[in-house]
């Protein structure tokens, strides 16, 4: 399953993956392991001839008279059919659910961008860590969802309300925190998705212990979210009125950019500036 997306994902534009920050092996790595973990967690899945009638002596004589005919017939009876499992569809909502975000955290990434000049915690991983991270984590999602569907149990209308709750509270993380630039109350959502979801896996267990296992790893990544959070907001503190470093950049690259006539600021453009503001200030003190 992994090598055939692969295979799929080689005919698709190099200007598409860099956008989705996936690098080539960080790709394979992803799908091998997403296809491992989901085949782990499907009951069902099976590539399996249907079962062929029993050919009575008197059809075998009959059917000799047409061999190719005979030959056909075996060869479309016995084609193998895939079973396309359950969780699939639910992996891949909850994927693209999850990319609804992507726009505005390309924004705020980007080169020469605000989140380029604010300081930054040493435990921030490289950007290009959190799609892949994301990818294997929402496909997971899917598949516990999936599962707690299948069980039908009584308990499987309350627990997935509160799961879908949990899943908006995810959405609206990336436009608080790098449209908004509000890191405060970016801290204060990831605080409340790791509440709700270690109130979410017991009631998974009691239903589907395989669905609440396979939301560990996410568990322990919002664990790891609300503290790198949390430290961008120690190193990037709001004054009096609620202005934070990361506000005051933002609106500094937008001044530059006004005033260079909505062309990006760039480090040439910068070092231009700056040599004409010593000439300035030589010129002032007359040397």
């Amino acid at each position: 399953v992994a090598c055939s997306i692969s295979l799929a994902l080689d005919e698709i534009d190099n200007n598409f993956l860099t956008m989705m920050t996936l690098k080539r092996p960080a790709t394979a790595a992803l799908l091998f392991l997403i296809a491992s973990l989901l085949i782990l967690a499907q009951d069902v899945t099976s590539f399996a001839p249907p079962t062929s009638p029993a050919i009575s002596s008197r059809t075998h004589h009959r059917t000799n008279r047409h061999p190719k005919v005979v030959a056909n017939s075996i060869t479309t009876t016995t084609a193998l059919h895939l079973t396309i499992p359950s969780w699939t569809y639910y992996s891949l909502a909850h994927v693209i659910g999850g990319t609804t975000g992507t726009p505005i955290v390309i924004s705020g990434t980007k080169k020469g961008s605000w989140f380029d000049r604010i300081p930054k915690p040493k435990i921030n991983p490289p950007n290009f860590v959190f799609g892949p991270v994301w990818t294997v984590l929402y496909s997971l999602m899917g598949v516990s969802v999936s599962r707690i569907i299948k069980a039908a149990s009584p308990q499987s209308s309350s627990v997935l309300k509160l799961w879908y709750g949990h899943y908006a509270l995810n959405l609206i993380w990336a436009p608080i925190f790098f449209g908004l630039k509000r890191f405060r109350l970016g801290c204060t959502i990831s605080s409340l998705l790791v509440l709700t979801l270690a109130g979410i896996l017991p009631l998974y267990h009691a239903i589907d212990p395989l669905a609440a296992y396979l939301q560990i790893p996410y568990l322990l990544w919002l664990c790891f979210a609300t503290v790198l959070n949390y430290q961008f907001c120690v190193l990037n503190p709001a004054n009096g009125i609620g202005v934070n470093e990361a506000m005051r950049q933002a609106e500094l690259i937008k001044k530059e950019k006004e005033r260079s006539g909505g062309e990006e600021y760039t480090d040439d453009m910068f070092q231009s500036d700056l040599k004409e503001l010593q000439r300035a200030a030589r010129e002032y003190a007359g040397l």
